[in-house]
């Protein structure tokens, strides 16, 4: 079963600006893409997730800007997430905001989610893609962290940074570059892409902010809202993801978090021909081929986030996948910048 991970063209608000201000062809670049001005000229317009990160990938190349990803986000605010983005102003705190978000981001972006969790005195907004590696993703990556964090102060206050970003890539600009447009500390080669900030900031209350054809609002998020489709595979997949570093990710509990029994679950996979124990293998080698060729994640430390015993059972396991060891993948299909 193959699953069209779509979003709106508005996630590339500010590409553009930023394409003309370096000297470079919009039009030319949209071609290789198989895009036009047209599709980005209407927010709503779904375009798929594998286009755009094409698009900034081959765009920050031909541009020589390893910060565009960083540099696009500069330019979104709320109004870029449409219907979302009035929804998430409604809320009374960022608490609120922060849950509806992770309700309702398929209205903006079906290719990923949020997760909020606290972690002692902090919490932490992880992202979640369901795309699954997209080769050269850094770019998109970097552009979807940022524009959170520019979110989260654009209802919250300006001055509303977090304590640190953490990126699962290596970095592809300078590390002036990262504090520059992000203002906090990051990390690099982590298990996951998050912000984390402290717990209290959850308290704040969400801005007054401008709302235009307020009385359409309902209608237009009810008729979107009935038009989101839950996709079975997509749900256990992204379960699986979210379980692997925990070695939580069995059949039990993954069905026990679906509110199904074990052989219900088997049996609606196996309807839609899947299974889930080749579930599983896909999310891990599609997540062991990101950080294999994007970060210098510790080989072993890998091994271990994604639930094997050992190193040697993961090098076995990407060598049946890949025909090649992590190691010699990592140094065939590496996209690492020069320290």
């Amino acid at each position: 079963m193959s699953i069209r991970y779509e979003v709106r063209s508005a996630a590339l608000t500010g590409l553009p600006a930023e394409v003309t201000a370096l000297g470079g062809n919009l039009d030319d670049l949209l071609a290789t893409v198989g895009l036009n001005r047209t599709a980005l000229a209407d927010g709503d317009r779904l375009i798929r997730i594998e286009q755009v990160i094409r698009l900034l990938c081959e765009a920050a190349r031909q541009l020589a800007c390893p910060d565009l990803g960083l540099r696009v986000a500069g330019h979104q605010g709320l109004q870029m997430l449409g219907p979302l983005g009035r929804l998430l102003a409604r809320e009374a705190d960022l608490h609120g905001a922060f849950s509806a978000a992770q309700r309702y981001l398929a209205l903006h972006n079906k290719a990923e989610h949020w997760r909020l969790s606290a972690v002692g005195d902090q919490v932490e907004v992880r992202r979640i893609e369901h795309f699954f590696a997209e080769e050269g993703g850094q770019q998109y990556r970097e552009m979807a962290i940022a524009a959170c964090a520019r979110m989260v102060r654009a209802m919250g206050g300006a001055n509303l940074y977090p304590l640190r970003i953490a990126f699962s890539h290596s970095p592809v600009a300078s590390l002036a570059c990262y504090r520059r447009h992000l203002g906090c500390e990051v990390l690099f080669d982590q298990e996951h892409d998050c912000l984390i900030y402290a717990a209290s900031v959850l308290q704040r209350p969400v801005l007054a902010m401008a709302r235009r054809d307020e009385q359409h609002l309902d209608d237009y998020l009810r008729t979107l809202l009935d038009g989101l489709q839950d996709s079975l595979e997509l749900q256990v997949r992204s379960l699986i993801t979210q379980t692997l570093g925990m070695r939580q990710h069995s059949l039990g509990h993954i069905a026990q978090l679906l509110c199904l029994h074990p052989r219900t679950l088997q049996r609606r996979l196996q309807a839609e021909g899947l299974h889930f124990k080749q579930l599983v293998h896909r999310v891990k080698m599609d997540t062991a081929s990101w950080h294999v060729q994007a970060s210098n994640m510790p080989l072993t430390l890998l091994a271990d986030v994604l639930g094997y015993a050992d190193l040697a059972a993961f090098s076995k396991a990407f060598r049946n996948e890949f025909g090649q060891s992590p190691s010699a993948w990592r140094q065939l299909h590496g996209n690492l910048p020069d320290r």
